[in-house]
């Protein structure tokens, strides 16, 4: 483990508590965390089709807290490497559904020309935290647009000159709606799904940061990793 990877903080208790995140996304499930679809896909004996169905149906259960939690976040947008709010959202969310994480990836290596210290980074496992691993990646940067949409004014971007213009307040709320499917079925995962909440997507070589900081060699390895992107209005 590098110097680095060891002055990672564990769930902090100093992220700014937010009243709001807590309540839609803390869960409260007693016992053991299984899924008899996912086990029984994995056994084969249950199609892909039965598990896509199980899995949409998780989805939908989440909707009001995804909306809710996107246009939080599309309300508070921050440019590469200052993603304070954004990363404090993303961290009080994981500690409500009791998920470990780490914060402190992605920071600025190059200050001199772009402003802001950077280490907005969270990383997440679920899992047994062992192999195999696989990697799901969203970016949480805006842009420094101003925003002129029409009929948003209730999550409209209240930071003159900054918008989520690119959709990444999606990808977060996407990302955490997923962390929250997984944890629920967590016992039966076999291997790890480590989340990347990834700052400074926006000409600031965040993913790259994040890799030299060890986020595709800490243990377990990833084998595979995914991201993907809205069609942004």
């Amino acid at each position: 483990m590098s110097h680095f990877q060891e002055e990672k903080k564990q769930v902090s208790e100093d992220v700014n508590e937010f009243g709001e995140v807590h309540e839609i996304w803390t869960t409260n499930t007693p016992g053991k965390r299984r899924n008899e679809i996912v086990e029984g896909f994995f056994s084969n004996e249950l199609q892909s089709d039965q598990l896509l169905k199980e899995i949409h149906e998780q989805a939908a259960e989440r909707y009001a807290s995804l909306v809710t939690t996107r246009r939080a976040l599309h309300r508070h947008p921050e440019v590469m490497y200052n993603e304070q709010y954004t990363s404090a959202y993303i961290q009080n969310a994981l500690k409500a559904m009791g998920i470990p994480f780490t914060n402190g990836w992605g920071v600025n290596a190059v200050p001199d020309r772009i402003p802001g210290p950077g280490g907005y980074g969270v990383v997440a496992d679920i899992g047994t935290g062992r192999p195999p691993c696989i990697l799901l990646r969203a970016d949480m940067d805006a842009l420094p647009i101003l925003e002129k949409t029409l009929g948003v004014d209730d999550f409209k971007s209240t930071r003159d000159g900054k918008m989520h213009a690119c959709g990444h307040d999606g990808h977060t709320t996407m990302l955490l709606g997923a962390a929250s499917v997984l944890k629920e079925m967590e016992d039966s995962i076999n291997g790890t799904i480590r989340l990347m909440f990834q700052p400074a997507e926006e000409y600031g070589a965040g993913s790259k940061r994040m890799v030299e900081e060890g986020v595709l060699t800490k243990y377990p390895e990833p084998q595979q990793a995914y991201g993907m992107h809205v069609w942004p209005t």
